[in-house]
């Protein structure tokens, strides 16, 4: 979602009253949530008009999916990102990442990896990746 679509919608815009923030001061908030690991610009280079705004930080997921992958006995085996985020092990269980976008899913395991705690595999195309963690 753009932040023009962002602006129209609650909370940054109450029509009832007709008060709404002004896309700078938007930007500066997204700004202090990147700053603060957060959120992200999604947008083109150096575009500031798409962001990601985390639920929890991809560190925290990151650790949540080490986790699950420890408990079960999976490190260093190679799993598909829709295997984490979609697949039969992780429905069902309250698995917390089950459904996590894939955006959010890919920018924790990169955690891992900067960590040395993972490795990813990308294959012929972005949507085919795998990884192993350790």
């Amino acid at each position: 979602m753009s932040l023009a679509e962002v602006i129209t919608e609650p909370p940054f815009s109450n029509r009832q009253i007709h008060r709404s923030l002004r896309i700078n001061t938007l930007r500066e908030i997204v700004d202090e949530l990147v700053k603060q690991g957060h959120a992200t610009w999604s947008g083109p280079k150096g575009a500031k008009d798409t962001c990601l705004i985390y639920w929890r930080k991809p560190d925290v997921w990151a650790s949540m999916i080490q986790q699950w992958v420890s408990d079960r006995g999976l490190c260093n085996t190679v799993l598909t990102l829709y295997e984490l985020a979609s697949g039969d092990d992780t429905a069902g269980q309250a698995v917390e990442f089950h459904g996590l976008d894939s955006a959010t899913l890919r920018r924790s395991l990169e955690v891992l990896q900067a960590q040395g705690k993972a490795q990813l595999f990308v294959g012929t195309s972005e949507d085919d990746v795998g990884v192993k963690i350790f």
